[in-house]
């Protein structure tokens, strides 16, 4: 099912997506970041609790 948030920064945006990676069934989460220092930070956080990911 499509989903789009837009929410203020600090407003709990990549816990509403990582947690997604835990449902059982999970297959591919896509999510835009517009900004690459973002992008390296997301992907390092995702990596730490086990989530994989790309760029």
């Amino acid at each position: 099912t499509p989903l789009i948030i837009m929410l203020l920064i600090g407003g709990g945006k990549s816990l509403l997506f990582s947690m997604l990676a835990y449902l059982e069934g999970a297959r591919m989460t896509v999510v835009v970041v517009p900004y690459q220092a973002l992008i390296k930070d997301l992907v390092g956080r995702m990596r730490k609790c086990g989530i994989n990911c790309i760029e």
